[in-house]
């Protein structure tokens, strides 16, 4: 979860840049698997009554991998970067 004024780093930390023309395709391109954004949806709601609740642990300063193909989660720690055009990490 991007949470930069309280923890963690921004998005620009972690995507300084836009891919390549032509290396990733938009969803308009490619299409969605359907299921997905329901999925990514209904994760993105527990993670924000989490914070209105002070309940559980936030994903705060990770990033949750999704791969709904193979059914496999990943979590990975984020950290600021510290020449950041953005936050300056």
């Amino acid at each position: 979860m991007f949470d930069p004024k309280t923890f963690g780093p921004c998005y620009a930390c972690v995507f300084p840049s836009a891919p390549a023309e032509g290396l990733a395709p938009s969803c308009a391109e490619s299409g969605v698997f359907a299921p997905l954004p329901g999925v990514v949806g209904a994760m993105m709601a527990a993670e924000a009554l989490k914070l209105l609740s002070d309940a559980g642990t936030a994903l705060r300063g990770d990033m949750l991998i999704y791969d709904a193909l193979y059914g496999e989660m990943r979590k990975l720690k984020l950290t600021p970067r510290t020449n950041c055009a953005i936050c300056g990490g």
